[in-house]
């Protein structure tokens, strides 16, 4: 039987430490609390958006350092404390936590992982679970033309999730053309780079003069934000996705009350997605569609990496984000 791991330790974790600085520090472990599981991580993923935002000094909350970053990891339970059932003594689950190479975690809030997703599947789940939620906000049928904003992680998987929920065409709008090649193998059926191209009249060329039915907005820029209305058609849905961190422009009158247009946002599940009102029932369907070989991550992963790379591989998320999409850090050890 494995030993229950619950006494005080050190470990390796990567730190914001400075504006746009980020180190490998050491955080120590207390005895472990009742109630919590110790996880030691195998694969945690970067929400390349939002870590960005709080390392650059850009997001809207003030976040002071030093301070952890990041929030999407998988790991095996080394250790569980007083009065947890579950998860047990080796179990692999999700955990929505800093990138740590063991941490101390609430039991209640980690996610069991089925045993046939391979781990480096299974942690883009969460980015998968936000992408989700946006196509289900924008309320895609089947033969709706889709067009979706920004080819990062999120809004590659929200072009895969609309590609499946029936969304014809697909359209993925991105100016770096790796991200728009990757939309190919996510499904898109057009790509548009917006440097080179109308993308008001390629759109409508595409839907027949109606503009897209669904917008989907994931390049969190408020330029972007106020061009949407123009490129949707009379009662359809922008769906903001991204996390816009500023102001936009809008045209009330001529969209959202003549043209009868919905603007939505999804920071988390909507009442009316029922059943799928909240985290846990998207990331069981998730994984039901994992299981059954429907969703697909590889393409979206451009980097993985020992995290002994970690501070390299964000000062090139910092300097030069274009050659990176889906990064995510290895603490297994393995060569």
């Amino acid at each position: 039987m494995a030993e229950n791991n619950t006494a005080p330790t050190t470990v390796k974790c990567l730190m914001a430490t400075a504006l746009n600085t980020v180190q490998i520090r050491d955080r120590r472990l207390e005895r472990l609390a009742a109630g919590e599981v110790r996880i030691r991580t195998e694969y945690s993923m970067v929400s390349t958006g939002t870590e960005l935002h709080t390392i650059q000094g850009t997001h809207t909350q003030e976040r002071p350092f030093p301070r952890m970053t990041g929030y999407i990891a998988i790991g095996r339970v080394v250790g569980v404390g007083e009065g947890v059932e579950a998860p047990g003594l080796g179990d692999r689950v999700l955990f929505g936590a800093a990138h740590y190479e063991m941490i101390d975690f609430p039991a209640g809030r980690c996610v069991p992982v089925p045993q046939e997703i391979p781990s480096e599947m299974a942690v883009c789940t969460p980015l998968l679970g936000i992408s989700i939620r946006g196509v289900r906000a924008a309320r895609v049928q089947l033969g709706d033309p889709v067009a979706v904003f920004g080819q990062g992680v999120i809004g590659l998987f929200a072009t895969h999730l609309a590609k499946l929920a029936g969304g014809c065409p697909v359209i993925a709008v991105d100016p770096v053309g790796a991200r728009r090649e990757v939309a190919g193998k996510m499904g898109a059926d057009v790509s548009i780079d917006p440097a080179a191209e109308d993308v008001a009249g390629r759109i409508k060329q595409l839907t027949e003069g109606r503009g897209v039915q669904s917008s989907i907005e994931a390049t969190a820029t408020t330029k972007v934000v106020g061009s949407l209305p123009a490129l949707t058609a009379a009662g359809g849905r922008i769906v903001i996705l991204g996390g816009v961190h500023g102001q936009a422009q809008l045209d009330l009158y001529s969209f959202f009350q003549k043209s009868d247009q919905t603007m939505v946002g999804c920071g988390g599940p909507h009442a009316e997605d029922h059943p799928y009102t909240t985290a846990e029932a998207n990331t069981a369907a998730l994984f039901r569609m994992m299981r059954a070989g429907m969703i697909r991550t590889e393409p979206v992963i451009t980097h993985r990496a020992r995290y002994t790379e970690g501070p390299k591989i964000y000062q090139m998320l910092m300097n030069e984000k274009d050659r990176a999409i889906g990064v995510q850090f290895d603490w297994t050890g393995k060569p």
